[in-house]
């Protein structure tokens, strides 16, 4: 019994090192580390609304998703590739691939330094986004399927750490199963709310 003790203390010991060693790196390197992923936020989410508003101004853009759902639709469809085969190349050519390269450098990062989350980040970052929606995490959520096993086992670790909370875990772990049902979600954080005969998911996370 008293082994037994000594050797979980020693666990605990090297888990809370390891961690502290992770946190220190990221305060080393939080400058260049946030420039980096702001430039992978920025590509992922500019070529994205591209292929839907055909514009590259993001007040534009920011101002066409403020419109009423309805008023929105009509937008977008007005907004129309005149051939299919552009959207597809931008897909192939320019979105696929950077899925691809940005998912493997948010892995290396989060195996770096941990999970870089927006609270992580905030400990040590005191500048303003260049644009205040950014959040690594949706990186994460447009990871090319090849790299969903990976992810699982790797997030699993860093919600288990506590270096992200369980809603996140939830919506990233929905993701990562192919959004076919709800049930990652709703038995992490989330809970389903029914008003005017309308259901929709909660985050019941702070």
């Amino acid at each position: 019994m008293k082994l037994r003790f000594i050797m979980i203390v020693v666990l605990l010991c090297n888990t809370i090192c390891a961690q502290s060693k992770k946190d220190l790196l990221l305060q080393k390197n939080i400058l260049s580390l946030v420039e980096e992923m702001e430039f992978m936020y920025g590509y992922d989410q500019t070529l994205r609304e591209y292929t839907i508003f055909k514009t590259f101004n993001k007040s534009e853009t920011d101002s066409l998703e403020k419109l009423p759902k309805s008023i929105l639709k009509k937008e977008i469809s007005k907004r129309q590739f005149e051939s299919d085969s552009i959207g597809i190349h931008i897909w192939k050519n320019y979105i696929t691939p950077k899925d691809i390269a940005h998912t493997k450098r948010m892995i290396e990062i989060t195996k770096t330094y941990g999970f870089p989350s927006l609270k992580r980040i905030k400990k040590y970052y005191t500048k303003e986004f260049i644009d205040p929606e950014f959040n690594p995490y949706i990186l994460l959520i447009h990871a090319p399927k090849k790299y969903w096993p990976e992810l699982k086992i790797l997030m699993k670790n860093e919600f288990d750490i506590g270096r992200i909370n369980r809603c996140t875990y939830g919506h990233l772990l929905w993701h990562l199963t192919g959004r076919k049902s709800f049930k990652p979600m709703l038995e992490n954080g989330y809970e389903m709310v029914e008003k005017n005969n309308v259901k929709t998911l909660k985050s019941t996370c702070e």
